[in-house]
């Protein structure tokens, strides 16, 4: 009699045992899943995170308030948001991978390279923004991120080498890119390549439309088009008005180089296009 009580207690207590783990698991998945989220941050890219508040719901995903990450040895943030919110599948995130559906950051900063791959770091323009939406599907592959999805900008600002060296060729200055928005298709390869399409800033000084990729090697190879109007040229770009008979202009590009070094060059056959266009 004595057994078959012990074993009733014993079953209760491990099958109540068992019921509050689902029930926490489901209404309160976060208090299982913080500390893991954290780790995979800065294991992908290559840092240590932190974060105020952490938060894991079936259908909203993960939230993250107050978010920091810091590269490995330095005390400056690599990136900063006030609020981040991500969709990926948990099986991923149970294996260590990310096959992100969705991402969606309030408030950020970004100021040096984030890894795209291990032990190789990505040289980045200097980015804040008030508002990022990726959406579509990307996930890591054997070595770089594959996969593709749409990205949408709001109000914030671009700064370092391309954005200087395309803002000189402009004969403009300034600390950088202020932007309205920034909207861009890009596509993921397996050898660390993407592809931009369909790529539309929308700033104070000029509009940039552009296509083309940039290589695992950090160079890049694209063509694109600046929209700008008379009163926001600079002296290199407003004598080219008094043949164009127009109040905005548009200006083919080709960037190309490194990141760090990068050449800006206006196409000059399709500029005499653009200007005959334009007169007749």
């Amino acid at each position: 009699m004595s057994k078959k009580l012990l074993g009733i207690v014993i079953g209760g207590s491990v099958g109540g045992l068992f019921f509050i783990f689902i029930m926490v698991l489901l209404f309160s998945p976060g208090v299982f899943f913080k500390g893991m989220i954290k780790e995979w941050l800065g294991n992908t890219f290559g840092g240590r995170a932190r974060a105020e508040g952490v938060t894991f719901g079936w259908r909203k995903g993960i939230e993250l308030s107050d978010f920091v990450l810091l590269r490995e040895g330095e005390k400056s943030p690599t990136l900063k948001a006030r609020k981040i919110r991500l969709k990926c599948p948990l099986l991923s995130l149970l294996h260590g991978q990310c096959i992100l559906r969705l991402l969606e950051v309030s408030d950020m900063e970004v100021t040096k390279g984030l890894r795209a791959s291990p032990g190789i770091g990505v040289s980045t323009l200097g980015l804040k923004a008030s508002h990022l939406l990726f959406t579509d599907g990307l996930e890591r592959g054997s070595e770089w991120p594959i996969g593709g999805g749409h990205i949408i900008l709001k109000d914030g600002l671009l700064t370092g080498k391309p954005v200087s060296a395309l803002m000189e060729a402009l004969g403009q200055q300034g600390g950088g890119y202020a932007f309205e928005s920034i909207s861009t298709d890009f596509e993921a390869g397996g050898e660390g390549e993407i592809y931009l399409k369909d790529f539309l800033a929308r700033g104070a000084l000029f509009d940039l439309e552009l296509e083309g990729k940039v290589e695992a090697d950090q160079s890049m190879d694209c063509n694109a088009t600046i929209v700008i109007s008379k009163e926001k040229a600079g002296k290199k770009v407003k004598k080219l008005f008094s043949s164009s008979g127009t109040d905005a202009l548009r200006i083919p590009l080709s960037l190309g180089g490194d990141l760090s070094t990068p050449r800006v060059s206006i196409k000059t056959e399709s500029l005499v296009e653009e200007l005959f266009k334009s007169i007749f």
